[in-house]
């Protein structure tokens, strides 16, 4: 009887001490905070009509990468769209969009985010989910 209410004890002990953790990572991650020099920066993507060669598709990385203002660009596993971050306080789309369009043999244009989809805001959170609702009750509890 002393080990089951030892074996008990450990248990609930673990279960609270881990609880009280994820309650804080949550609160954590999800209080406003200052974004500082994120604040402006922005992803985009170009999609290209056909898939690029190899070598194309290195160059066209290495040449938006080089760009002022632009950050962490990358061409896809398919080579059929680059996707890449930018500062809006030193870069723009178009002038992005109009280098790649120079130095390109595919045909290729910007994907443009309609309003109705940039309200909805990230595509990769379920709204609605379990997961969701769990952040948003926690959330709320805390903050």
């Amino acid at each position: 009887m002393k080990n089951l209410k030892r074996t008990l004890l450990i248990i609930g002990g673990s279960l609270m001490l881990l609880t009280a953790v994820l309650v804080w990572h949550i609160h954590l991650v999800t209080k406003p905070k200052a974004n500082g020099h994120l604040a402006n920066v922005q992803l985009a993507r170009i999609d290209f009509d056909a898939a690029l060669s190899a070598e194309e598709a290195a160059s066209l990385r290495g040449a938006v990468d080089a760009l002022p203002g632009v950050q962490h660009a990358r061409v896809n596993d398919d080579r059929t769209n680059l996707v890449y971050a930018y500062d809006r306080a030193q870069q723009d789309q178009p002038t992005v969009f109009a280098v790649v369009k120079d130095l390109s043999s595919v045909p290729c244009e910007r994907l443009v985010v309609t309003a109705e989809a940039a309200a909805n805001g990230c595509p990769a959170m379920a709204k609605g989910g379990a997961q969701d609702k769990l952040g948003h009750w926690i959330a709320d509890l805390i903050n």
